[in-house]
């Protein structure tokens, strides 16, 4: 959809690599050339083995350790979408999977691409997931063991409808959808998905993979010569995708990387031509012609979001039950800012983690999220806490350096069903009118004091649009707090002309996340075998863990009132009685008083057993006391606290099992938007094609009996 609310149907679809740029080998991080031989050298001489041209300085994406815990992502499926994958290629052919495949410009379930020269991409990306180990071909592909389908769609009319059936393709079997296109990367543009390919997102996360939610892995774009901005684009910026930037070998900012704060996570790709070395993989040959059938030139944003699908399915592997927020969170507490920090930019969040508007939380690390993985026990229910709208027009002046400054006190939704007490997203909508649009930069300061980027100047975008509603993302905000004040600046920082003063007319917040500690790993019971071994309780600790080391490498940040009474306590009651090491505690941290402690225990090992009579709402986590509000997590669904066997009239639930309101024309909803009516409130009529329940018939529509 562009800014104006209009449908746009384009005719191609930017495909995220860059022109082949020949002359020079291949990028050995994580795709080898030379079979699984080299692969295994690469690891135990990091420092000194680059034949192969890998990462300078012994740096890269951390595969080996994953690979030699035996994760090879068997039983993941991967699906490309792209145009379409050479399924007959000696490196894919034993990954193949018809199931995961479809050829929508076609019509037909055959994927493999046109041989015309110019349906190499999709064919490259396979590559970089699931080429085939052990054999004399191209290389190795990160989860060598996946299997690997792909959709032929970018060969043809690239519209809503097609972009839906892709992203909706078999979610129940397919895992994984990787992606390495949107919107034109022209320094210009805003568009983003349309209302059928939102359903789609939507319905992946909330029902793909039997309810765990579909993974969608996005490249964040090639726009970087002109400016452009990954926020404006409205497939990176989704709280839905996790978008990916690239890094060239030598861990710098490469030619065409976009600066947005949606960007999560990083790979390494192409750089400089001549200078940098590109990503090798299979190549897309009709005749399979022994010459033609590897390249060392895969480049761009498109290669690098492959290789986060190729980790990603490494983590799936170890943990098959990671919801698609389990898997952000994996990539948030994982990746490492140290290899890319050569590059300025980098600043320190509210909770003391490193982020970056170039690189996101850093190089993704495979060997750390399989570790973590093994560990992990999915998040509490998403939380959507949407703040007042702040309907007030606002000059924005044309004067080169002039800031609108505006604020917005928030409590987080505290005391309601839709409270928020660590983030996760939080999306700034904003409509406003200044021409031209690209001389605008906008920053949002959270109460935690980090100040996030949400648009840098774009001075290629000269164009009368406004922004209307968009919804810019950041990630930066990760585990601070909603509540408190916000602080909305919008500077005119181009140097373009101004005509006339700009008008903010309108702005809102949305807060995603939990209002209770989201991280809690298993006991020592629980982890496979080789688990990460100095993982303590690593976010919102308590005073005394103030020294102990983070996953990341960085250090703890100082406990807080807003945390007391959150520690990280990875004890639970278990229904009847579960063990706890040494003391009783409650999950604020404190002891249990005396007078508490009459259903406390010693069992046959010295541990103490706490036992409780759980509601029967309560899921099979248990409960922390009696009760349908002190379930550790619901049997069916959650409305104010409170577990329920079914969400009362004029609700739905979300993704996470949470009660939520349906839109005030709703009756009945498949979710909280207006467009999510199933069925119309009193005094309202559905209007067909728009899919919305309306008091009257908009012109050019007439009442049916």
């Amino acid at each position: 959809m562009s800014t104006d609310g209009q449908l746009i149907t384009r005719e191609t679809s930017a495909v995220r690599s860059l022109p082949c740029l020949g002359g020079y080998g291949g990028l050995v991080a994580v795709v080898m050339r030379n079979g699984m031989q080299s692969v295994w050298l690469r690891w135990e001489n990091a420092a000194t083995e680059t034949a192969n041209g890998g990462a300078k300085d012994g740096l890269d994406m951390n595969v080996g350790p994953a690979w030699q815990k035996g994760y090879t992502g068997k039983g993941v499926v991967v699906s490309i979408l792209d145009d379409g994958i050479q399924r007959n290629h000696p490196d894919l052919q034993q990954n193949y999977d018809p199931d995961a495949s479809y050829d929508i410009n076609g019509n037909d379930s055959d994927p493999m691409p046109r041989d015309n020269g110019d349906n190499k991409h999709g064919t490259r990306c396979a590559g970089e997931v699931a080429a085939v180990a052990f054999n004399n071909y191209c290389g190795v592909g990160v989860a060598y063991n996946a299997s690997i389908g792909g959709v032929r769609m970018l060969d043809g009319t690239v519209n809503d409808a097609v972009e839906a059936k892709a992203l909706g393709l078999n979610p129940d079997h397919i895992h994984i959808y990787s992606a390495s296109w949107g919107p034109e990367d022209d320094g210009s543009t805003v568009d983003g998905p349309g209302p059928l390919a939102r359903r789609a997102f939507i319905f992946g996360v909330t029902s793909g993979r039997q309810g765990k939610g579909s993974i969608f892995i996005w490249a964040s774009g090639n726009g970087g010569r002109y400016t452009d901005s990954c926020n404006c684009d409205g497939y990176t910026n989704s709280i839905f995708t996790l978008s990916i930037s690239s890094a060239t070998q030598g861990g710098y900012k490469p030619w065409y990387l976009e600066e947005c704060s949606s960007t999560l996570a990083t790979t390494y790709s192409s750089g400089t031509p001549g200078h940098d070395k590109s990503v090798a993989t299979v190549d897309m040959d009709g005749s399979l012609r022994p010459d033609r059938i590897c390249t060392v030139e895969h480049t761009g944003t498109s290669a690098s979001a492959p290789l986060a699908a190729g980790i990603s399915a490494l983590a799936l592997e170890a943990n098959p039950s990671l919801t698609w927020r389990d898997m952000q969170y994996l990539v948030v507490l994982t990746s490492r800012p140290e290899p890319l920090e050569k590059e300025s930019g980098w600043i320190l969040n509210g909770v003391k983690r490193k982020v970056s508007h170039k690189f996101g939380y850093g190089l993704m690390d495979a060997g750390s999220m399989v570790s973590l993985a093994e560990q992990w026990t999915s998040v509490p229910p998403q939380h959507i806490c949407k703040s007042r709208e702040i309907n007030e027009d606002r000059p924005i002046e044309g004067s080169v350096g002039y800031t609108l400054q505006t604020h917005m006190d928030v409590n987080g939704c505290a005391g309601t069903v839709n409270e928020v007490r660590f983030l996760e997203h939080v999306q700034c909508k904003i409509t406003l009118r200044f021409f031209p649009r690209g001389n605008l930069r906008i920053l949002l300061t959270s109460p935690m004091g980090t100040t996030s980027t949400l648009l840098f100047e774009r001075p290629r975008d000269v164009t009368k649009s406004n922004f209307d509603d968009w919804p810019f993302l950041s990630v930066h905000f990760w585990g601070e707090k909603a509540e408190g004040r916000w602080t909305l600046q919008i500077l005119n920082g181009g140097h373009r002309r101004v005509s006339q003063p700009g008008i903010l007319s309108k702005w809102q917040l949305i807060f995603y996340g939990t209002d209770q500690n989201p991280i809690r790993l298993k006991s020592d019971g629980q982890r496979s075998s080789g688990a990460y071994s100095n993982l303590n309780p690593f976010v919102f600790p308590t005073e005394t863990d103030i020294n102990q080391p983070s996953l990341n490498g960085g250090n703890y940040y100082q406990s807080q009132d807003l945390y007391s009474n959150s520690m990280n306590y990875p004890y639970l009651f278990a229904g009847a009685g579960s063990s706890i090491d040494k003391s009783v505690t409650t999950l604020n941290g404190h002891n249990i008083p005396t007078a508490q402690r009459e259903n406390v225990m010693a069992d046959s090992n010295n541990k103490l057993v706490v036992l409780h009579d759980c509601d029967p709402e309560c899921d099979q986590q248990g409960c922390y006391g009696k009760g349908p509000t002190q379930c550790v997590a619901c049997k069916h669904y959650r409305l104010d606290n409170t577990c329920v066997s079914r969400c009362p009239p004029r609700s739905f639930p979300n993704q996470g099992g949470v009660c939520w309101p349906c839109h005030e024309s709703c009756e009945t909803c498949a979710g909280a938007g207006q467009d999510s009516c199933l069925t119309c409130a009193p005094a309202h009529l559905y209007v067909t094609d728009l899919a919305v329940c309306l008091q009257i018939c908009p012109d050019g529509y007439f009442e049916s009996e």
